[in-house]
């Protein structure tokens, strides 16, 4: 008797977005391929968990065994994680606007311009629908679904990199779309077009050719809110208070111009701006910010220095936010109800 079967490979996955925001929770787009136009690459790892919180009687008395003898499913929650992709403009802009919440366009055509900030006149998430083949018998849409933190890693050379967490109230629409957009061709953001811009607040200059890597993370600490009545799945997702994150490593000089910031806390600048394109750029700006660490480190015999900020050192001045992110990219608008 035969034992082979065809097995099932990561790279055959396939992973489909949308710009558009869902109208109403609960229910994914009523017609998905008008919206699930975005056919996204990704490293192939990224993984839908739908998790079943269950009751059983194991741990009562009364039922003449050690074991169960009921359960049943009392919750279902949706998590997507482990993406990873290069960071090509559209990517670029839908992971800020569906995290930050707030998109201010300029431009009648493209390039557009898009300024995200956290969006603090809401605590409710953006939901929007994603659709997932992960083997060819598996294929299903997640609606609901909203962007709880991202990670940008920005090096020397190659296109930086993109790491995304997604959570969503439980839901899963089983079956397969079809015929499945076309994978775009695409212009990279990349870490070789990336210029940072440092130093004592009004007194940034440019530090090309010392600035050595920068990993920036943003996070809305999501909550999906559950409550009686609300049946086996979440009513919506909120959201909690806004966290982000910049760590830059610094080159050292025979002069000081690191160290000397963070021990006399000077308020600093730090811009730091990508040109990969007319329509791939991508400017992440803290206008104010103290470091919390300044660490001593060596990328082989050079020294370097390891700087570090948060949401606790940044600071909002005169109403500029304490981080904005700046996005150039072919697409009009994200986040329009569907």
């Amino acid at each position: 008797m035969p034992h082979d079967f065809i097995s099932q490979w990561k790279t055959a996955r396939n992973l489909l977005l949308s710009a558009s925001s869902q109208a109403a929770w609960n229910s994914a787009f009523a017609t998905p391929l008008t919206y699930l136009t975005q056919a996204q690459r990704f490293d192939g790892n990224a993984i839908l968990e739908l998790v079943e919180s269950r009751r059983s009687d194991i741990d009562y008395a009364g039922k003449g065994t050690a074991f169960a003898t009921n359960g049943q499913i009392t919750s279902n929650d949706t998590k997507f994680s482990g993406f990873k992709a290069e960071l090509s403009p559209f990517l670029a802009g839908w992971m800020l606007a569906f995290l930050m919440g707030s998109d201010v366009v300029t431009g009648d055509a493209s390039p557009y311009v898009h300024t995200f900030e956290f969006d603090e006149t809401t605590r409710t998430a953006v939901p929007t629908t994603i659709y997932i083949e992960d083997t060819e018998a598996i294929k299903y849409m997640c609606p609901d679904m909203c962007v709880d933190d991202v990670t940008l890693t920005i090096n020397d050379i190659g296109a930086i990199m993109a790491e995304m967490t997604m959570m969503g109230t439980g839901r899963q629409v089983m079956g397969a779309l079809s015929p499945l957009p076309a994978v775009p061709s695409e212009t990279y953001l990349l870490g070789s077009d990336a210029v940072l811009t440092f130093g004592p607040v009004g007194s940034g200059v440019s530090v090309l050719g010392r600035h050595m890597t920068t990993t920036f993370k943003a996070q809305n600490q999501l909550i999906v809110h559950k409550a009686p009545g609300g049946g086996l799945y979440g009513i919506f997702v909120r959201k909690g208070n806004p966290k982000f994150s910049v760590s830059t490593t610094i080159a050292c000089k025979d002069t000081d111009d690191t160290y000397t910031l963070f021990e006399n806390n000077t308020p600093s600048v730090f811009s730091l701006a990508v040109n990969s394109g007319d329509t791939a750029q991508m400017t992440i700006d803290l206008p104010s910010a103290n470091f919390k660490t300044t660490k001593l480190g060596f990328d082989g015999d050079m020294v370097v220095y390891q700087l570090e900020v948060d949401e606790t050192s940044c600071y909002e001045v005169d109403g500029a936010p304490p981080v904005s992110v700046t996005v150039t990219n072919d697409v009009a608008t994200y986040r329009v109800a569907a």
